[in-house]
Formats: structure tokens, sequence, C-alpha cells
């Protein structure tokens, strides 16, 4: 079996970049026997794979993303004789000689218009219907995405799938207390911390506006300011050029008071940092997923997470959650944590559990069968060339 998988998503720094990368990887390594033909539009991360026997990376010249998703890519696909294509995120061609199946996720054009240029806007929303309809097969990354999409597309979106994101291996508890040491003096990190990992940049702004609040860090640091003269805590915020934009949404240096702004973290690091805190807050208005709430609790990190989006649904029932419109529901729960022992306990264990269940080798299981199962129906309805015998055979995770 030959699949055929669009990279270019790989070339934007984002959130989805890391979720592809991982799931592309766990298939390679799942299934042996079938060839994955890569294809990417630039060398950015050409040879990222190139330790996989099964994987042919290439590149695929075309002056427009879109030629290169409508021409380049099934083009390469027929001559290569791939059975499916895949494209992790937004768009499959709309004609070619194979089945297609596409990764979904949240509608934002459509929630957050105000956030993307006017025809980012435009060409989404009258392609991404087009591409939902085109696709045998879906891959929403939750069921807040597939609810979402069907709100604002009005498509029913029978032929979806969830598949959940997983968090890298090594976002687990980190005990060693040297490991821990080194980072809470190389970062000048207080005793004790509530933790934010936000992000106030966003692949797709508009040009007039310099921040993304999507996010909402400012209700990480309004509950803060409500409860910081009641417990020994400082809020630890990690990100790019966050404090330059609180800033510029009118708070002052005094409102900033006892806030620790680390900028950027590698992600390698994080896990130590999530180890280290005391309770993750995350206050989005808009989660589609919230990989930064899969990862704290997979690091046994208490949370309290919006009551909006996807969070409800990642966190279940091991974590604490507030209304991302009202810092005072956010310092209620955020103490309910620091100041009860035995409920922050519970919700370290409850975390771990609960994180256990967003598997890597389950979301390349399931992508990987559901495009054997498009593949066989194409070759049956259209009657393709007779199958090279690869198959995919039962593989643990």
């Amino acid at each position: 079996m030959k699949i055929a998988i669009m990279m270019r998503a790989m070339e934007q720094d984002s959130g989805h970049r890391a979720i592809i990368e991982r799931l592309v990887e766990d298939m390679l390594r799942i299934e042996e026997a079938a060839t994955f033909l890569l294809f990417y539009r630039t060398d950015k991360w050409l040879g990222r794979f190139a330790s996989y026997p099964n994987a042919r990376e290439m590149i695929l010249q075309a002056p427009h993303k879109l030629l290169w998703d409508q021409v380049a890519v099934p083009f390469r696909a027929w001559k290569e004789g791939a059975d499916v294509i895949y494209n992790p995120k937004f768009s499959v061609p709309l004609i070619s000689s194979c089945p297609v199946v596409m990764g979904l996720h949240e509608p934002a054009w459509w929630a957050w218009p105000e956030h993307y240029e006017l025809l980012d806007r435009t060409y989404m929303k009258l392609m991404l219907p087009l591409y939902v309809r085109r696709a045998a097969h879906l891959f929403p990354i939750s069921q807040f995405v597939v609810a979402e999409n069907r709100k604002y597309i009005r498509f029913p979106l029978e032929k979806a799938t969830v598949a959940y994101p997983a968090p890298m291996e090594y976002f687990r508890p980190i005990t060693d207390r040297s490991v821990l040491d080194e980072l809470r003096v190389r970062l000048a990190l207080p005793e004790r911390f509530i933790l934010s990992v936000t992000r106030v940049d966003h692949p797709g702004l508009t040009a007039s506006r310099s921040f993304f609040p999507g996010k909402n860090v400012e209700m990480a640091v309004r509950a803060y300011q409500r409860c910081r003269e009641q417990v020994p805590h400082r809020l630890v915020i990690a990100g790019r050029r966050v404090k330059e934009y609180l800033l510029s949404t009118g708070f002052s240096e005094q409102d900033l008071e006892g806030i620790v702004f680390i900028g950027f973290l590698a992600h390698e690091e994080i896990p130590k940092l999530l180890s280290l805190a005391d309770v993750f807050v995350l206050p989005s208005f808009y989660e589609s997923y919230a990989m930064a709430l899969v990862e704290a609790m997979a690091c046994g990190c208490p949370v309290v997470a919006s009551e909006s989006g996807a969070c409800p649904e990642i966190t279940a029932d091991a974590g604490l959650l507030a209304n991302p419109s009202n810092p005072d529901d956010f310092a209620a729960q955020i103490l309910r944590v620091l100041r009860d022992q035995r409920l922050a306990a519970d919700l370290r264990a409850r975390s771990l559990e609960r994180a256990g269940f967003f598997n890597r080798g389950r979301a390349a299981w399931t992508v990987l069968q559901k495009m054997r199962e498009v593949s066989l129906a194409g070759t049956r309805r259209h009657k393709a060339k007779p199958s090279s015998g690869d198959s995919l055979v039962n593989h643990r995770y």
C-alpha cells in the first residue's frame, strides 16, 4: 500500500506542525509494510524522516500553495501509484486518481474572523466545505471540532473518526531534583508557583494586528491578582512576547507585580517546568484540542482550565473548570487546588490516568485503519490496478 501525505503544513511553526510530525512518525513506526510518500513544498523539513526505510521524502514544485494542493500533489500521487492521499490539515485535491482523506481542525475563520486576512477567510469559507465533501474520510482532533464544523459548515460529517493527538513521550513527571533545581536556578523560578504556558502570536494573524488574544492569558493575570495576597505563590508565564502583549492591552507594570515572564522555552524542557508547578492554568476561549492541557496532565500537574471549547472533553474529570470570562471563578478554582493538598494529590493522580488515554499509537492506528478502508473501497469502486499485496496487519500500540 502506498500512502501519499501532504506535508505542507509542517512548514508552519505552530502546534499543528508538532501534531503532524508526531502522527507521521508513529505511522511510519507502526506500519513498516506500507510505503509513505511524503510530499513537501520546500526543503525546510526535508530529511526529517530519512531514517525510516518505508518513507520516501520529495519536494514538489508549485508557484502557489493552491496549485501545489490541486495540481502538483495529485499528479505526483498518480505518477507514484498512490493508493490514498492524506492531508493532516485543511485541504485535499478535488480531482485525484485515488481516494483522499483529511485532518479536521476548528473552523476558526468563522469563529474568529477578525484574526485572519480577508483573502484567507474568503478562501477557507469557500473551499473548506468543498474539501469536507470531497474527502472520503475526515479525522477531527476532538468531538468539539466535529460539533463546530457541523455548526458552521452545516454538513453532517458522517464519515469522521476522532483521532486525538498525543503528547511526546518526554512529557512525564520529572522527579530528579538535580534536573529540576538546575532549571529553577537557570530561569530564576520562585519556590512555589502557578504556571501558564501560552502564546500571543498566530500564523494566521492579519497584517494590522500584532498579537493574538485567543489564549486569554489576561484571565490568568486577573485571576492571580485576586489571589496573590492569599497564597505564597507567584505566577510564571512561558511564551514569546507575553509581557509586551499584556502591556499593550492596558496592564501596567504594577498590575504585573509578582509575575515571572520566562519567554520562550524549548519544548523538551516544559515537562521540567510542569513538574515544578503546583497548578497549571489554561483560560483559553476557543481550544479545539488543547495539547498544552494534555501535556500538563501527562506530567501530573493539576489543571484549572476553561469550561469552553474542547477543554471539558480533554480533561474529563481530571481537572477543574472555570468560566474564561470570570476572573473570580478562575481565582476560586486555583485557590481550591493550592489550599487543599488532598484535592491537589487527587488531581495529580487523575491527570496521569486521563493523559494515558491520549496514546500516540492509538491515533496513528486509527488513521491507518481508515485509510486502508477507503483505499479498498476506492479500488473496488474505480476498478483500479490490482493490489500490490501490501496490507496493514495487527500491531500493538
